[in-house]
């Protein structure tokens, strides 16, 4: 697992990109709880911190998401298998990307 990064940068992270945290939950509604944001950032967070930390860093893209890292790790092996010259040529990565998106549809919630 990554480590997550610290609610300051995470903070720092929004403001830069969003200008505030409330401009940053609306455009993220629906995949981040606006409540769970302000909790984690303010370090009062009930739960896993950890986890929330990392999602909250997916969405900024600070952090790979699992369907990138499942993706890298299809192409990583793959590529290196290929008998093609020039890597990576980028032809199967729409074939990847159904493979990874598969791949998370068969592997059971919290894995």
């Amino acid at each position: 697992m990554q480590e997550p990064p610290s609610a300051q940068e995470l903070l720092q992270a929004i403001r830069a990109r969003y200008g505030t945290v409330h401009r940053f939950c609306r455009r993220h509604k629906g995949r981040l709880n606006r409540s769970t944001v302000y909790m984690v950032l303010a370090g009062t967070y009930p739960g896993s911190k950890a986890a929330q930390a990392l999602r909250i860093a997916e969405a900024l893209g600070l952090a790979q998401g699992k369907e990138a890292r499942v993706l890298a790790a299809i192409k990583s092996v793959a590529c290196v298998r290929c008998a093609v010259k020039a890597r990576p040529c980028g032809r199967c990565d729409e074939l990847f990307k159904a493979q990874a998106a598969a791949a998370l549809c068969a592997m059971p919630k919290g894995q």
